[in-house]
């Protein structure tokens, strides 16, 4: 059985669509109150997602010893 891939993408589009649905002058309580936890149990995946995704960014940059200023601008000439 495979399993669903998190897309922080996918995540915000679906986040969009709730609030949309929750602006519904119509929506019943329950509705509303079942998107909303919805609602905030997707933002908390975000929210670990992107630390996560921090996280590896910051041991890519302590790998590389701070020299990433010098690798962001390859045209940079170290030589002389």
């Amino acid at each position: 059985m495979a399993k669903n891939k998190f897309s922080l993408e996918d995540a915000f589009k679906e986040l969009d669509l709730i609030i949309e649905a929750l602006e519904q002058p119509d929506i019943r309580l329950d509705d509303s109150m079942n998107l909303y936890k919805k609602g905030v149990k997707l933002l908390e995946k975000c929210n670990l997602t992107l630390d996560k995704t921090e996280k590896e960014i910051i041991v890519l940059q302590e790998g590389q010893n701070g020299n990433i200023d010098q690798q962001a601008d390859p045209g940079k000439d170290e030589s002389y």
